[in-house]
């Protein structure tokens, strides 16, 4: 099982089956060492010497809270657990708790014993409504995750000539129902006229 605190005689903790333990989302994964959060960075923006900067996100950036960065590879919420279609980095604060099998429900939020997590993974629990920071890594070709994402007339500040291959396949579209549609009318012109003339005869 974790290793949480439940609390000295007389005190709740977030695991109990309380009125607020519907709402708990636990988050299973590792600590992400590819990007660090910047602590004096992170300090100068949230400390008292800029109230201005306060909000949902820099609440939960405070040094205090240590913040840090985690690979999500799947949660679990009201009694269900869920695998993400691919890993996601997170915000999180601490280490999380560590899971070792067998495992409690108050642990994972879930009562199955079917499936196991494996050596390494650890658990953060959040309230559904708190506020986090999802990062999502794409790799690939820079046409790909660049140019196909980027380039439009929209996004093109220098009014070059650039255009998305779905923009260019919709002005191809477009032309060619124009063509079509020029070409129906002048069919239907030249109709007309064969039947007034043979009319007047």
């Amino acid at each position: 099982m974790a290793n949480n605190e439940t609390g000295t005689k007389g005190e709740v903790s977030i695991f109990d089956e309380t009125l607020l333990a519907a709402s708990q989302v636990r988050l299973f994964g590792r600590i992400f060492q590819g990007l660090q959060l910047d602590a004096a960075g992170l300090t100068a923006l949230t400390g008292a010497s800029n109230p201005q900067n306060r909000n949902p996100l820099t609440d939960k950036l405070d040094p205090e809270l240590d913040p840090k960065l985690a690979r999500i590879y799947g949660f679990s919420y009201e009694g269900s657990y869920y695998k993400l279609d691919a890993p996601y980095v997170f915000l999180v604060h601490g280490d999380g708790i560590e899971i070792t099998e067998p495992s409690s429900i108050a642990d994972v939020g879930v009562e199955m014993k079917d499936e196991t997590f494996l050596k390494g993974v650890r658990m953060w629990s959040y309230d559904k409504v708190d506020f986090s920071v999802r990062i999502e890594i794409t790799s690939g070709w820079l046409e790909t995750i660049l140019l196909d994402a980027a380039i439009g007339n929209a996004s093109n500040m220098t009014g070059g000539q650039f255009a998305t291959r779905a923009d260019m396949a919709a002005r191809a579209d477009m032309s060619s129902r124009a063509d079509l549609s020029a070409r129906a009318d002048l069919s239907a012109r030249a109709d007309l006229a064969m039947r007034s003339r043979f009319k007047s005869r």
